[in-house]
This record gives C-alpha cells, structure tokens and sequence, in this order.
C-alpha cells in the first residue's frame, strides 16, 4: 500500500468480455513457492470488486425502501442510455457494457432507527468507511441546525460523516467509477419522478476522503465542497484496503481452479515475462504475516 502504489484501481478491458471495459482491481506481488528462497514478481487481477458509493436519502426508509429494485433497474436503464447517445456522438471515452451491470446492488437503510425523535441528529457513518467522528463542537453545531423545521439533509465538516434528521441510508455498488456521476444522476431523477407528496426527496452523496498518503504524493489542494461531483480510483482501493484489512505485508492465496484467466506481461524494463493471474476478489484468500506461521503449523 501507500506511495509504492502496490494495489491499483483502474477500468480495463475484460479478459474474457472483451467488448466490456470493467473496474480491475491490480495487486503486485511475489510468489513464494516451497523449496525455493527466491520470490517471482508477478500479478493478480481482481474482477469483481463492487466499489461502494454512500448516499443519504432524506426520507423514511419505510417510505422509499419500497423502490429499492424499481432504483436498481432504473439506473443501470438511465445510464445504458447515456452511452447510447454518447457513442451515437463518438465522444466516449468509455465503452457501455453490453450486459448493463453498471449497478451491482442497491441497499437501503433505516437510519437514526433508535432516536428517541425525528428532531434528534447523530452521525452515520458506513460500513465500509474509514475517517473519525465529528468533534463536540461540531456536534453542538449540527444538532442545533437539526432542529430547524426546513432542514431535511445537513451535512457535517467531516468528510464521511453526514448529520441528518430520520431518513434512509443508501448504498450503491457499481462496477466503475466512471458511471458514478450518472449513478447519482440517475437517483436525483428517478426520486424526482417518484415524488407523490409535496415534499421533495432529496438525495445526498459526501464527498470522498483521500488517503494521507495520496494527497501527499499529488499535492491535492483542499476540496471545500461538501458533495462529490466523482469517485476517485484510489478511494477504491482504501475501501477495499479497510474491508479486506490489507496490508504491505499481507498474504494471498489462491486455488488453482478459482483462476479465471491467465497471461503475462512484459516487465517495465522490458527484460522479462511477468506472469498474471485474474481472479473474483471474493475468492482471493489473504492472510496476515504474523498469524500465517501459525495457521500453517496447525494444518501441518
């Protein structure tokens, strides 16, 4: 991890659907094999990854979660259009998928469930999200705010902390961030079209947290915005990074028949044959260094 950029994010060209170009998640590595002291460079490559995009809609769960599918089916429809009438331009950079899996899943909900009132603000954090909570004057500042009739979606200093009255949690898996500014799109029209009351559903996305280390290494300047207007490939891999609990010195392992294609590569130099391996993330097996001696003492 971090500067060395040993884990990667990137849309590529499907090894098997050539016709599709899909989120690939890239891991350097060294195979270690038994009897053998030297390691061999090489890469595995990870389909399957479902990146999360985290959004808070503004009303009961019990009100929109009933449109979970009918959201699923609507956005991977919004944006199959988008492209059909980008590529009618030739102004594409990114070629549409021919099975319109733009959008894996879509999961709603409840949040604030336990709050004694709707009046009463905390903070929401997803799952799969790092950062820290928001100081007691922050906290003071959002719970005040909360408290004012018209204010339906308030978001916090923090980057991934939203502070909000009773609403509904939505998270978005997609395939590549490239769809992402049609996924949220996407979402503004279908709650827009939804709509049967007279109050409107509003839907939030914050905006991404950059590691450390990244914004070091590119000299980012300061984002004062509170919402996203992209997703970034390197906010990928810090999900996975949390998600998975990797780390510089963590251990892969993976069975000979979970292997889905196989090649190689040239090195940078030019001088060697790298070999590369593709494999669904769900089936990667990785260890830590410290436990892996052992794991592998109790199955001897």
């Amino acid at each position: 991890m971090g500067e060395g950029n040993v884990i990667v994010f990137s849309t590529e060209q499907h090894p098997k659907k050539r016709e599709n170009q899909v989120g690939m998640l890239t891991i350097h590595v060294h195979q270690h094999k038994d009897g053998e002291r030297a390691s061999t460079p090489m890469m595995v490559k990870c389909s399957k990854v479902e990146p999360v995009l985290t959004g808070i809609i503004s009303k009961d769960c019990a009100l929109v979660g009933k449109h979970k599918e009918a959201l699923h089916k609507h956005i991977n429809a919004y944006i199959s259009k988008q492209y059909k009438g980008a590529w009618s331009k030739s102004d594409s950079t990114v070629s549409p998928l021919s099975d319109c899996l733009y959008v894996l899943g879509v999961h709603m909900t409840p949040d604030e469930a336990d709050a004694k009132d709707s009046a009463e603000a905390k903070s929401v954090f997803s799952a799969w999200e790092g950062g820290v909570g928001m100081s007691q004057a922050q906290t003071s500042t959002a719970q005040r705010a909360a408290k004012k009739p018209k204010t339906a979606v308030l978001i916090g200093a923090a980057a991934t902390a939203h502070t909000r009255t009773r609403g509904t949690v939505l998270e978005i898996k997609f395939c590549r961030v490239d769809d992402v500014p049609m996924i949220m799109q996407a979402c503004r029209v279908f709650f827009r079209q939804a709509e049967s009351s007279g109050s409107r559903t509003e839907v939030v996305f914050a905006r991404g947290e950059l590691p450390m280390w990244w914004k070091l290494l590119h000299d980012i300047p300061f984002n004062f915005k509170n919402t996203r207007d992209t997703f970034e490939n390197v906010e990928v891999v810090e999900q996975i990074r949390t998600r998975r609990s990797l780390h510089f010195f963590s251990f892969f392992m993976v069975q000979p028949a979970d292997i889905t294609f196989s090649t190689r590569v040239k090195s940078a130099d030019g001088n060697t044959w790298i070999p590369v391996i593709y494999v669904d993330l769900p089936k990667l097996v990785i260890f830590d260094r410290h436990t892996l001696p052992a794991m592998l003492c109790q199955s001897a």
